[in-house]
């Protein structure tokens, strides 16, 4: 049996270990809810699944005319949502630390420019064989302007600038940030606070602090539950989930860190230069 929650575990979760598909989907839509490079969904039957804490904070945004998605209105984390007319659910093994190992990437020809893929899963530019179901586009936004990159949350009703390159980019593989983005890992941007400019929908920017952490906030989108950046003045910094853009940053993760926290069902899925916990100073 696997058990998960949210990163203020308030709700909570557990499901039996029988073999069930699994898989790295990098379509747009994932990544934007996640905040992350990509989301990992292991599709099991809901006689399997189980609500073990409250849900009051149960929240569902519909991404396309298919598919609702789940996060808790607390915190922002993604979290498992029963179809109940098809008799399975769909769970974000981010939110797990055991779980079952990804059989694909799904949507690799969606996949974020600043993502490698070395592993050897087999890789699907739409849904794998024998899965028929509809595929729904986001609109493409237009060019960005030079020197500018824009992100939003998939609702769209948040959306902001960076407008100087990332000082430094790291995929991170503690456990808060893989509660918080519920994926595999978190890949973050750092840029001054000044660098990263909300222009719209700032009043449904919503955060969560972890009580016993100095720092640790998770922002996202009050309606969707997109990771959004988080934007320091106090520390005059600016965290920027590399997920939630719209246009290429233009360079690549450094690292991987906190990389001996990571998940035990995630296999590293390139060889990133990686480091057991903080990268040297």
């Amino acid at each position: 049996m696997y058990t998960g929650s949210c990163l203020c575990e308030r709700i909570t979760w557990e499901v039996d270990s029988t073999p069930c598909p699994v898989y790295h989907c990098h379509c747009s839509m994932c990544r934007k809810i996640h905040g992350a490079a990509f989301g990992t969904y292991a599709y099991a039957p809901t006689s399997g699944f189980r609500w073990t804490g409250k849900t009051d904070s149960l929240r569902n945004y519909r991404s396309s005319p298919s598919l609702v998605r789940s996060f808790c209105s607390c915190c922002g984390s993604v979290v498992p949502n029963p179809d109940e007319e098809e008799d399975y659910v769909y769970i974000p093994i981010g939110c797990q630390d055991d779980g079952p190992k990804a059989d694909c990437h799904i949507f690799a020809a969606s996949k974020a420019p600043w993502l490698e893929l070395t592993d050897g899963l087999p890789k699907h530019d739409r849904h794998p064989p024998g899965v028929d179901l509809d595929v729904f586009s986001p609109e493409v936004p237009d060019s960005p302007e030079a020197g500018v990159v824009r992100g939003s949350c998939l609702c769209s009703a948040i959306r902001f600038r960076v407008t100087a390159p990332f000082r430094v980019i790291y995929n991170c593989h503690c456990r808060r940030c893989r509660r918080a983005r519920s994926a595999a890992f978190t890949t973050n941007g750092f840029t001054a606070d000044s660098d990263v400019i909300v222009t719209h929908g700032e009043e449904h920017l919503k955060s969560y602090k972890i009580p016993e952490a100095k720092y640790f906030t998770q922002v996202f989108c009050e309606l969707c539950g997109s990771g959004m950046p988080r934007i320091s003045s106090e520390r005059g910094v600016a965290v920027t989930p590399l997920g939630a853009l719209d246009d290429d940053p233009g360079r690549k993760p450094d690292c991987n860190i906190w990389f001996a926290s990571r998940a035990n069902w995630y296999e590293p899925v390139n060889d990133l230069l990686s480091h057991d916990e903080d990268p040297p100073r």
